[in-house]
């Protein structure tokens, strides 16, 4: 009796907290991008600094490149934390415009 009691409360926490599969399920990039709109603001503009680097003519004394490759990585490692729960590859994230 008691046994079935137990498991009885185990299923109804279970139906109410639904599977972690079910949990996975509802996670998009959407979803992420839509619960953190800060990190996606940040990536944009992290973006668009590098457009501007990349047209600009000058190589601001030699450091253009390496403000380039700084900006790169910043945009990726800052993509990794907003899809972390995706558990995408790094090449997933870098194909996420």
């Amino acid at each position: 009796m008691k046994k079935s009691v137990i498991a009885a409360f185990l299923l109804a926490g279970a139906a109410l907290m639904g599977s972690p599969q079910m949990a996975m399920a509802q996670l998009s990039i959407q979803s992420e991008e839509a619960a953190h709109p800060n990190l996606v603001k940040a990536i944009h503009e992290m973006q668009s600094a590098l457009k501007a680097l990349e047209r600009a003519p000058d190589e601001f004394g030699g450091h253009k490149a390496q403000a380039m490759n700084d900006l790169r990585a910043a945009i990726h490692s800052t993509k990794k934390a907003l899809y972390y729960r995706l558990n995408m590859d790094d090449g997933a994230i870098d194909r996420v415009p």
